[in-house]
């Protein structure tokens, strides 16, 4: 059996969808405080007790 039929060529395309935004995505996500209300700024992490709990699933 001689198959000689051809397939039409469809070159490669690269589609980009582009995308303008006013504000970024975590624009209004988390507010930074360094200072407490006496205008001091924390120089140190809190440090808190290991989490040595179950967790069930």
């Amino acid at each position: 059996m001689n198959n000689d039929h051809k397939y039409d060529y469809n070159a490669p395309s690269i589609i980009t969808v582009a995308i303008e935004m006013e504000q970024g995505i975590a624009a209004g996500s988390a507010i930074v405080k360094p200072e407490n209300t006496n205008g001091q700024v924390y120089e140190e992490w809190k440090v808190l007790p290991d989490d040595s709990r179950t967790i069930d699933w």
